[in-house]
């Protein structure tokens, strides 16, 4: 029988170089960032304005780039919400991010650890009819641990708002500390 060494060899590695990409492919997931969705009543007056919030908890140990991050060229974490027909966003509110000293840079990392808090505040305009109403959005992240950073993720998600007409009881619900950073607290 007649071997080949070259074909074998280029065989051999091509199946550890498929091996360990589907490992490295394997480990280098996005960790899933868990979200719940907040609002600060229980119903919004069409014409008036509500907070919402999305909190954001990644799993043990891992961190993400501020919204605003030192080093223009890390990734970071971005909320975008689609405002519908009739719903205008006012402001979102990114926490303060914490500083994370890295050994050999420069400067710390702007950067928010395992659970925080991002708030929006959304204007209902008067003429949106009265029932419910989706405001889609997206996380966009990407989640570090103290020696890599992996793959960016997206988590869509959005707001089901139950609008009701003027002069409409409305219950609060949640703490006003859900909502941080935006104005009118």
């Amino acid at each position: 029988m007649k071997t080949f060494p070259g074909r074998v060899a280029i065989g051999v590695m091509a199946i550890v170089f498929a091996g360990s990409g589907a490992a490295w492919a394997q480990g280098l997931r996005p960790p899933k960032a868990d979200v719940v969705l907040l609002t600060a009543v229980d119903a919004v007056r069409a014409g008036e304005s509500v907070r919402v919030a999305i909190q954001v908890t990644l799993p043990e140990g891992l961190h993400v780039n501020a919204n605003q991050p030192r080093d223009p060229s890390l990734i970071p974490v971005v909320l975008t919400v689609e405002s519908p027909a009739g719903v205008s966003v006012d402001e979102i509110a990114y926490p303060m991010p914490t500083d994370l000293v890295q050994q050999g840079a420069e400067l710390p990392l702007a950067v928010y650890e395992r659970r925080f808090t991002i708030g929006v505040g959304l204007d209902i305009a008067g003429s949106v009819a009265s029932g419910e109403i989706t405001v889609p959005a997206r996380l966009r992240y990407q989640a570090c641990d103290d020696k890599i950073c992996y793959v960016p993720g997206t988590v869509a998600t959005g707001w089901t708002l139950r609008v009701v007409p003027p002069g409409t009881a409305v219950t609060a619900q949640n703490l006003a500390g859900d909502f941080p950073g935006l104005a009118g607290q």
